[in-house]
């Protein structure tokens, strides 16, 4: 007994799952570098299965029977692959403004100097970006922005047929305007502290001018390390707003590309 696989099924699945690959390659799950690479296929191929109804009749086994069928699959899986990193990589971003704002922080205040593997890079980081990281982490699902990923996956596929995405550099552009918002979360993020560091070494600094024998830049190390210590408990309420509003600019930028 053989089961027959329809040939444009199977080319709706793969070109699907392309799409969905794509986007599973940037999405920021918590720790999922550290997976093996089976759950990872799974998962795609799992949400590739859930959109398959949404999808099946969009390309026809036709547009294989042409002399250039190879040139064309290509292409459209290139589009789909495209089209599923734009959407990963624009969500990355959501996060990479707390990694950034924790590199500032971790810098300035000290905390450089001890480091540790950080399990969403599986690098060594500074224990501030692992604390930014894992809380940019937990708000991305409570902010249920995995279900707003998994909408516009749904929603891509009634504007975008399979195969049929083409990118413009208006897309790109928009994407590069993310990035910058970015920078501009992290400094916002951090210039609080930035700014009460400085203040700190500038006191300490005239106050060793006024008199040089106390020696108080060699306290400077250990009071900008409490003093961080202090101003986190308040940074840490303001960054769910902060984490809000730049995943408002994130959600703009993923429903211009599947709406245009």
């Amino acid at each position: 007994m053989f089961l027959e696989v329809p040939t444009a099924w199977l080319l709706n699945f793969v070109l699907l799952l392309a799409r969905t690959s794509g986007l599973l390659v940037f999405v920021p799950i918590p720790g999922a570098r550290a997976f093996p690479a089976a759950p990872k296929i799974l998962l795609s191929v799992t949400l590739a299965f859930l959109l398959l109804p949404a999808a099946l009749g969009m390309q026809e086994a036709s547009v294989l029977e042409s002399p250039a069928a190879i040139w064309n699959l290509a292409g459209m899986l290139l589009g789909e692959a495209v089209f599923g990193l734009a959407i990963g990589a624009s969500t990355s971003l959501l996060l990479e403004a707390f990694g950034l704002a924790a590199q500032i922080l971790g810098f300035q205040a000290g905390y450089s100097y001890i480091n540790m593997v950080d399990p969403t890079t599986q690098v060594d980081a500074s224990i501030l970006n692992v604390l930014f990281m894992l809380l940019s982490g937990l708000l991305f699902f409570a902010f249920d922005l995995h279900l707003h990923l998994v909408r516009a996956l749904a929603t891509s596929l009634e504007q975008w047929p399979l195969g049929g995405f083409v990118t413009r550099p208006a897309d790109a552009l928009m994407v590069i305007q993310l990035g910058g918002a970015v920078f501009e979360t992290a400094v916002r993020l951090a210039f609080p502290v930035i700014a009460t560091l400085l203040l700190i070494d500038l006191t300490l600094g005239l106050l060793n001018q006024v008199n040089s024998r106390l020696q108080l830049l060699t306290l400077a190390f250990p009071i900008k390390i409490l003093a961080a210590i202090a101003l986190i408990h308040p940074l840490l309420r303001l960054s769910a707003g902060l984490f809000y509003d730049l995943a408002e600019k994130t959600q703009f930028v993923i429903e211009s590309l599947v709406n245009r």
